[in-house]
């Protein structure tokens, strides 16, 4: 089984996810590169141009953190990664947090993004890993 297949499988496991289509994907990705701030220097999102931002230690600290800025967590999230060959993924928040380690054991970098409630988390390779509120 391939890790792509291990993580959707995973996230099966706690609830609804989608695996979107070559042309949903490209969508998704065009809608996020022209909302959240990127870097212009790194592959990663700019968090220094973010209106709040939260450095994450802890993975469950981001759903507490959305709870405190009245975040509805049953928005749909699209969860993609660096390898642009792999689809993006439509699921809960809570399942990829429930879910983490396969999440982001398929890339090297991986994006959450919630369009809807205008938040991004970012599991950047170097260690770090980051929710900001555009």
């Amino acid at each position: 089984m391939h890790i792509l297949d291990e993580c959707i499988e995973a996230l099966k496991k706690e609830g609804k996810v989608v695996v979107l289509s070559k042309k949903e994907t490209k969508e998704i990705e065009k809608e996020f590169e022209e909302i959240v701030p990127i870097h212009p220097t790194v592959a990663k999102v700019d968090f220094s141009k973010m209106v709040r931002k939260k450095n994450i230690v802890v993975d469950k600290d981001i759903l507490e953190e959305l709870h405190k800025n009245n975040v509805n967590v049953n928005e749909p999230v699209y969860v993609f990664w660096d390898n642009t060959a792999y689809p993006m993924l439509k699921t809960s928040i809570k399942n990829v947090i429930n879910a983490i380690d396969h999440v982001i054991s398929v890339s090297f970098d991986t994006w959450i993004f919630c369009p809807k409630e205008r938040y991004v988390v970012e599991y950047y390779h170097e260690g770090e890993t980051f929710l900001g509120f555009y």
